[in-house]
């Protein structure tokens, strides 16, 4: 077998399950009071536009958890007594991700065991990183994975806002001969979304399972897995739009809360905006769970479809990630396996059947994807949120769900601050490339 590139000279320790300890399984009071915890943070962090981030790289590095569950589920090592703790123990790249990720500090418990020895100074520093390990990577890791997001996406999106706009815009200064820009440039964004949503739950499994930004944009091997996974891709599509109904709920209903409840017209500012700041915390407990639980579906779909084409030998071994790799030579699922051969009216028959499968999910596809559009499109008109309502979807892009109007508090009170964590952390690593070239230089 031959070695991706990266891997030449690099010999990898595949350990028996006989030379790894297991740690104990935590008492299952424990783990419900983590996953509770887990949940809430979830729930508190989709309250701001930087915790959203966070959201976002933390589901990621369990996309990726969850894709290499699935390899060991159907791996010969797992019948010969490799347990899935004991495979995670193997490697380093795996280790982090024997449970679900923290939201704070590392995963690996064996690095943060300082902790409940002695503190120092000395140790407390090795410790301090630790502290906050998870936090820097779910940061690190939402942010590669939301920009990747929006090139795709925000152009159909930013479609839509214009054409909102021009559309209202329009019927107030009665501009006839204008009349049509505002519904074709709706209609281009639909089909850009439309078509960037074919092509982007399974570049984000991608990216999740590599751990490497860049392979989002494999454009090739992308889409030859969603060619392989055609009406999984239109169940994933089907389970997106349903998950939107609730959330068009929950997005119209603040503009009745008047009706409902009259004392709420005479009400204070400050009284309204609790109100409206604990409601978007309740229906966190449905936008959360739904924006993970559609992208672990996703990574299911993406490691099924990698696995069945790697060995089918669709994709090469030096066309996956150096973790992807890694993951699968020490399972040992790397064999080609080809295909019987079969009759040639057998093999007609299925070309023909895959052509028109192919056909048919796609014209699915599409419609499914455009149901989720309208979805937007109506509860918008019938409760306007200018700008971020068509800018983000939260089962998309941030699951950031909080529309607070403007004169209950300013938008900048999200958006500036990550602005300036942002430009700050591209100044600490301009800094740091400057003071290694600095040393570089006249170390030389």
């Amino acid at each position: 077998m031959n070695l991706p590139e990266a891997f030449k000279g690099v010999e990898l320790a595949v350990h028996s399950p006989a030379t790894l300890a297991e740690t104990p399984r935590p008492a299952r009071w424990f783990r419900a009071l983590v996953f509770l915890w887990k949940y809430l943070g979830g729930m508190w962090l989709c309250q701001s536009l930087l915790g959203s981030v966070v959201v976002v790289g933390w589901t990621y590095r369990l996309m990726q958890r969850t894709a290499l569950e699935f390899w060991w589920k159907r791996s010969a090592a797992r019948t010969q007594g490799m347990t899935f703790d004991n495979f995670m123990l193997g490697s380093e790249r795996t280790r982090g991700l024997r449970q679900w990720p923290n939201w704070i500090v590392q995963s690996n418990r064996e690095a943060v065991r300082l902790a409940r020895e002695k503190v120092t100074w000395r140790n407390g520093v090795q410790l301090a990183p630790a502290l906050v390990h998870s936090l820097r990577l779910n940061f690190r890791t939402g942010v590669a994975a939301i920009f990747n997001t929006w090139v795709l996406t925000l152009p159909g999106c930013v479609l839509w806002l214009f054409s909102w706009y021009d559309g209202w815009n329009n019927s107030f200064n009665k501009g006839y001969e204008q009349a049509v820009v505002g519904p074709l440039t709706g209609l281009l964004g639909v089909a850009v979304f439309i078509a960037a949503m074919f092509y982007v739950p399974m570049a984000q499994a991608r990216q999740a399972s590599t751990g490497a930004w860049r392979s989002f944009y494999q454009f090739g091997l992308v889409w030859r897995l969603v060619r392989r996974r055609w009406f999984a891709s239109v169940g994933l599509g089907v389970l997106y739009a349903a998950a939107s109904l609730p959330l068009v709920v929950f997005k119209v209903l603040p503009a009745y809360f008047s009706h409902m409840k009259p004392a709420l017209s005479d009400a204070p500012a400050a009284e309204v905006l609790r109100l409206l700041n604990r409601y978007h915390f309740w229906v966190a407990l449905v936008v959360f769970p739904a924006f993970v639980i559609l992208r672990l579906v996703a990574a299911r779909i993406y490691a099924s479809a990698l696995l069945s084409a790697t060995q089918r030998g669709a994709v090469t071994e030096d066309e996956l990630g150096e973790a992807e790799w890694e993951a699968l030579h020490r399972l040992d699922l790397l064999q080609i396996k080809p295909q019987p051969v079969r009759h040639v009216f057998v093999r007609m028959v299925a070309w023909a059947g895959s052509r028109a499968g192919r056909a048919v999910a796609t014209v699915l596809l599409a419609l499914v994807w455009f149901a989720f559009v309208a979805q937007i499109y109506a509860s918008e008109f019938m409760n306007y949120h200018p700008g971020i309502g068509f800018l983000n979807q939260p089962l998309v892009q941030l699951p950031w769900f909080r529309y607070i109007p403007s004169a209950l508090e300013s938008p900048w009170v999200q958006i500036a601050p990550a602005i300036l964590l942002l430009l700050a952390i591209g100044a600490f690593r301009l800094v740091g490339r400057l003071r290694r070239a600095f040393r570089t230089r006249f170390a030389g």
